[in-house]
């Protein structure tokens, strides 16, 4: 149709652009940027020494770094490395080449793991007093899996997904509820609009959106979907853009003694739940004994094949290893196909459901319902990706959270990131929508500003949090600082100004990063442990700042960008604003989403650093001061440094 046309037109051009984008960037870093500024924008690091080494699953090596030591323990850098991310290893005496392509696994404050294949022979050369660093690669893969999605998109005829592209494209309007019977709950303890949300997402033809506000246990609701859906005899396909949000919903589902399966690169799953995915189930297989054999037989004849010279021979141990290599692939796809089909629940993230991938196995209309969670922090094409693989969809996610992120701002401003979950919302709302109101994480008090400021004043605080201070926590004391969940430290007239940087694109504030430090210390003599607080703030470089001047004294302590903090709960909250300037500029702050995102990570406390001055140029920063201001305690910095003057 016309609509299918021009959207997978515009979606092409767009990820052009974005691709375009993310090449220049890494060309620019490989050519004129120094190593140090590449670390300061966080997609490289910088003199790393191997701490650990071991084979992980399926024979992959892991490797952990660390910074080199000089002294006390070492925090890396801000960075915006995840799991699941691909990496180049360098050495860092030699200014060349590469000596390897790996898989980020994991990372902390201090170390980062990343997966080798077995292939790579550079282990014995790994050398515990080398220096080495880590550079983000573009990741080629994912867009060559997007495009194709769209191009089978505006090819789509007459498969399972026809009617469901009708309404995701405003074609048809989505058909009458189907009648269900009433339900026996897994979940005993569901609330109301959870259990709304169940029944809608079940009764719907096509198309449900579970919209779940912070706090609101949008997972829990998805779980007793799924569960429910089995139940039901229907096979399920569950995706979500990150590796993280997918693991999670595999751990949910194993506490619930599902048969699942999870598909993607081992190395990228957390420990947990490796045992269900898909290279596990397989090892564990009838087949695997003879998988394991006929690679023995490959090999042997290898060997046979490298000592001959004869020509006669050496065509004949090919042609030997050609078939042994068919039968090879038959067996392990005979495999693959058994240990899908004999799961209810299939789980890979947006792209894994690609189809270059195990589920090409499976013939076109296998799975009844596709369930994508996180489904407004997803590209929209990458949605596309399992969408076109069954004939209903349940998206679930908050579109008033950070969208999708991009390089480019020219193609982001252009629509691509415009989440298909926010583009159904705002076409069809409540018919195809059914929002969470319950929230367990939040302080009332916390909570009022987001519900009124984003969620037109719908939520409300289950009876266990309404009230929730920190002085409730066990072990800690009842002071000022315990006993109130809004606390806003305003450093107008102080001359806390941000730094000048001529040549940095991120901003820090030295004289916050001490607030923040004093406020932390009040916490943590009080009781507080570090581990149940976060320092956010929107610029890497204040990250680096707050890191370099906290990490050592609480090492426990999480200081992130508040894009790193999505989907988390911590007790406590500070949030350092840092613009401080004459002209009243906010700059990036300003995206409402990222503080709606920030201020809600907070259960019991949620401590505000800023000039009011400067952020009350911006009218949705302005609407929090205020409310801060109204319903919380205020203190100016003055209070906290005897050495300004005003």
């Amino acid at each position: 149709s016309a609509a299918v046309e021009s959207f997978v037109t515009k979606q092409l051009d767009l990820l052009e652009l974005e691709r375009d984008a993310e090449v220049e960037e890494r060309r620019s870093w490989q050519e004129n940027i120094s190593l140090k500024e590449l670390q300061s924008r966080g997609v490289c690091l910088l003199k790393l020494q191997v701490s650990s080494q071991r084979t992980g699953l399926y024979g992959r090596l892991l490797v952990t770094f660390e910074p080199r030591r000089y002294g006390s323990a070492a925090a890396l850098p801000s960075n915006s490395f995840t799991s699941g991310d691909i990496v180049g290893l360098y050495d860092a005496a030699n200014e060349g080449s590469q000596l390897a392509t790996g898989i980020l696994t994991r990372v902390t404050q201090k170390s980062v793991t990343v997966a080798f294949d077995e292939s790579h022979d550079f282990q014995q050369s790994l050398d515990r007093e080398n220096s080495y660093r880590l550079l983000k690669l573009a990741n080629d893969v994912t867009y060559r899996r997007l495009k194709k999605a769209l191009i089978a998109l505006k090819k789509y005829h007459s498969g399972p997904a026809s009617s469901l592209i009708e309404v995701l494209f405003g074609r048809s309007a989505p058909s009458p509820a189907s009648e269900i019977h009433p339900l026996t709950f897994f979940n005993t303890c569901l609330d109301t609009s959870q259990k709304e949300a169940v029944l809608f997402a079940l009764s719907q033809k096509e198309l449900a959106i579970i919209h779940g506000p912070p706090g609101t246990g949008k997972t829990t609701t998805v779980v007793e979907i799924i569960l429910q859906a089995v139940k039901q005899g229907l096979k399920v396909l569950c995706c979500a853009p990150s590796n993280i949000a997918v693991d999670n919903l595999v751990e949910r589902l194993a506490l619930c003694k599902q048969r699942i399966l999870r598909l993607g690169h081992p190395a990228r799953l957390l420990e947990s739940i490796q045992q269900h995915s898909l290279d596990a189930v397989l090892a564990r297989s009838d087949s695997a004994q003879i998988v394991a054999d006929i690679r023995k037989d490959i090999d042997q004849v290898f060997v046979k094949n490298k000592k001959t010279q004869d020509k006669r021979e050496k065509s004949n141990f090919r042609n030997e290893i050609k078939l042994l290599r068919k039968e090879l692939k038959e067996r392990e796809e005979a495999a693959m196909l058994e240990s899908l089909t004999s799961a209810n629940v299939v789980l890979a993230t947006n792209t894994g459901a690609s189809a270059d991938g195990p589920l090409k196995l499976l013939p076109e209309s296998y799975f009844d319902v596709v369930v994508i969670d996180e489904c407004a922090q997803a590209l929209e094409a990458s949605c596309w990706i399992p969408l076109l693989k069954a004939r209903k969809c349940i998206l679930a996610g908050d579109h008033k959270q950070l969208p999708p992120t991009t390089v480019s701002h020219k193609a982001a401003l252009a629509g691509l990131s415009l989440s298909l979950m926010e583009r159904l919302a705002e076409e069809y709302g409540a018919r195809v929508v059914r929002t969470l109101t319950v929230q367990y994480r939040m302080h009332q008090a916390i909570m009022r500003w987001a519900s009124d400021t984003m969620y037109l004043g719908q939520l409300t605080a289950h009876s266990s949090v309404a009230r929730h201070l920190l002085r409730d926590l066990p072990g800690v004391a009842a002071t000022e600082e315990t006993g109130v969940p809004l606390l806003l430290v305003d450093t107008a007239g102080c001359g806390l100004f941000e730094l000048e940087e001529e040549d940095e694109q991120s901003k820090g504030n030295p004289g916050e990063v001490r607030l923040v430090s004093l406020h932390i210390q009040a916490l943590v003599d009080a009781g507080v442990p570090a581990r149940d607080i976060a320092v956010v703030s929107p610029y890497n470089l204040q990250v680096d700042l707050l890191r370099q001047s906290l990490v050592h004294r609480h090492p426990e302590l999480e200081i992130k960008s508040v894009d790193g903090f999505q989907g988390r709960e911590k007790e406590a909250v500070i949030l350092s604003f840092v613009r401080s300037n004459r002209k009243g500029e906010v700059g990036f702050l300003a995206e409402d989403r990222r503080i709606n995102v920030a201020v809600t990570r907070a259960r019991r406390h949620v401590a505000v650093i800023c000039d009011s001055r400067t952020v009350n140029n911006h009218a949705f920063l302005k609407t929090l001061v205020e409310y801060f201001t109204q319903h919380g305690e205020v203190r100016t910095a003055f209070e906290y440094l005897d050495d300004i003057v005003p």
